[in-house]
């Protein structure tokens, strides 16, 4: 079975975010990754609810919201993410995140958790009934075009063995240097789904379009 794409809109270019979507309509993704930092939990700041809101017009793709954020409950009422999108966040920036996954479920989403490479595994045992996908991080959190770090691919294997056990339908999304050489690896580790930026696939417009169905052949191998 193949893995599934989600392009990150933060690497595309504000001027071409359109003619992305097109192609990400044209290609059929799954969701288009959306970031949101707030300066605090990670230095960088991006993306706000005016780009998300018009993203929302552009498209019916859903959006998967990664919040990278304190209190993400917060920025969860500011967004206020649509029924079918994705919404994710890391379960150490909030004293609740029983009740976030719960809330966030309860808007009609597919609720995650982000998981960092510092982050222990076990933090997804408590709320495993309440997972529809794990994000995680092969790179530590904030900026694109990071190298993905050496501990990844072990980490992965436990989260994919985790999710076995659990008997759940859980997605294991990668984000963070999914080259098509990293990717191979990572969906040989349990990777469903792979986030990709500039050092896979957004590059540019025409380089997404052109090696797109290639990259996706060559990382589902398995």
């Amino acid at each position: 079975m193949g893995v599934f794409i989600s392009p990150s809109i933060m690497c595309s270019s504000t001027q071409d975010v359109e003619e992305f979507v097109r192609a990400f309509e044209k290609k059929k993704v799954k969701n288009i990754h959306f970031d949101v930092m707030d300066g605090h939990y990670v230095n960088n700041i991006m993306l706000g609810t005016n780009a998300y809101r018009d993203l929302k017009k552009m498209t019916n793709i859903p959006i998967d919201l990664h919040f990278m954020c304190m209190n993400p409950e917060k920025f969860l009422d500011y967004f206020n993410p649509q029924a079918g999108d994705w919404v994710c966040f890391h379960p150490e920036t909030t004293s609740h995140p029983h009740r976030l996954l719960s809330d966030i479920k309860e808007r009609g989403c597919r609720a995650g958790y982000a998981i960092n490479p510092g982050t222990p595994v076990d933090v997804i045992l408590e709320v495993i009934d309440l997972l529809d996908y794990i994000l995680v991080m092969a790179v530590n959190p904030g900026f694109a075009g990071q190298k993905m770090v050496d501990s990844h691919l072990e980490k992965l294997s436990k989260i994919n063995d985790i999710v076995k056990k659990s008997n759940k339908d859980i997605d294991i999304v990668i984000d963070g240097n999914t080259t098509i050489e990293n990717g191979q690896k990572m969906v040989d580790y349990g990777a469903t789904g792979l986030v990709v930026g500039t050092s896979s696939l957004l590059k540019s417009l025409s380089e997404f379009l052109e090696n797109y169905d290639y990259y996706v052949k060559e990382v589902s191998r398995v």
